[in-house]
């Protein structure tokens, strides 16, 4: 129940949520605001200021100002780093003010250590500051199993990664991919591999997921035919070359360590996935992946000068990385 009392003795009289991950930053203030005030609430308890536009007198009124129906008033700032330098200094004297029934909960997508107010911040214990940075493969795979059970089904970890593979970490695009899922399920209780050639705009149960492997097992003609299905769906050639170099740089990490665990945690990847990689590592030489790696990385400079049609640079690609990796005897 919002505003439990034992969850109202430990919170602090601020904090502050930084780093580039928007939604593990949304994700906290929601989680603080549900804990303390009761829902229906939030318009007489909650305030929403943000650094550009704060007029910082205002925030200040707001969090001196005793809640109404919650235990505590919360007051929001997003962008604080937005702030002007003298409303930092202002805000930084306010911190130890900040009257026992208020909380002032800070955002910012950077902390600058040159601002006395970050400085101040920066240096308050590992309850009061805490920095997020983008989720890895893994996590991103994680969310996708939670998002998937809000709406009632299942689905696989390697399935789930799978799915990053093809539309990258951002959750907000992932929960968007997922709910498409739901829906296209209907009733079936799980989401699996073959639904992910309806996300991806296939009509088959292929996926750019399989790519790298048709690629490496030498199945050249599979793998254009597959690379030309996925450009006509609308899968952009900037998602194909995120699951190449994925891909490479699991084998790449795979190749000084035999432990499992340890390449599933530099990999940031699932158990499914290191065996996978480490076994194509065993056929696949270093030299060749690092050769692969650098084509990829052509390939984008290529994409990004745009002096070149993207299919045509994509199609390039897959037949040199077979050509370096499956098709010349690994040398």
């Amino acid at each position: 129940m919002s505003g439990d009392k034992n969850i109202i003795d430990k919170i602090r009289r601020f904090y502050l949520f930084y780093g580039t991950n928007e939604y593990k930053l949304d994700e906290r203030v929601s989680a603080l605001v549900k804990a303390v005030i009761p829902e229906g609430s939030e318009i007489f308890d909650l305030d929403r200021f943000e650094g550009r536009r704060c007029d910082v007198p205002e925030l200040i009124n707001s969090v001196s100002t005793p809640p109404v129906m919650s235990p505590l008033r919360i007051v929001l700032l997003s962008n604080t780093e937005k702030l002007p330098a003298s409303g930092q200094k202002m805000l930084s004297e306010f911190l130890d003010k900040i009257p026992e029934y208020s909380v002032l909960a800070m955002t910012a997508s950077r902390a600058d250590k040159r601002s006395g107010l970050f400085k101040k911040l920066l240096a308050l214990d590992k309850k009061q500051s805490f920095k997020y940075g983008e989720f890895t493969s893994s996590e991103a795979a994680k969310l996708v199993v939670g998002f998937a059970a809000r709406r009632g089904k299942k689905i696989d970890l390697r399935v789930a990664d799978m799915l990053v593979s093809i539309f990258g970490i951002d959750p907000y695009r992932l929960e968007n991919e997922v709910e498409k899922l739901a829906l296209y399920t209907g009733d079936e209780a799980e989401i699996g591999k073959k639904d992910l050639a309806f996300s991806a705009g296939f009509a088959r149960i292929e996926t750019p997921y399989d790519l790298p492997d048709l690629i490496f097992s030498g199945q050249l003609a599979a793998a254009l035919e597959l690379t030309s299905r996925a450009l006509m769906s609308g899968i952009s050639e900037m998602q194909i070359l995120y699951i190449l170099k994925n891909h490479l740089f699991r084998l790449c990490v795979s190749y000084n360590h035999h432990d499992i665990k340890e390449v599933m945690r530099l990999g940031q990847m699932p158990f499914y996935a290191a065996r996978t990689v480490m076994a194509q590592s065993g056929k696949i030489t270093p030299k060749a992946a690092f050769r692969g790696l650098a084509d990829i990385f052509r390939a984008e400079y290529s994409l990004k000068s745009a002096r070149f049609r993207p299919d045509v640079v994509i199609e390039s690609l897959v037949m040199k990385l077979f050509l370096e990796i499956a098709g010349n005897n690994n040398v």
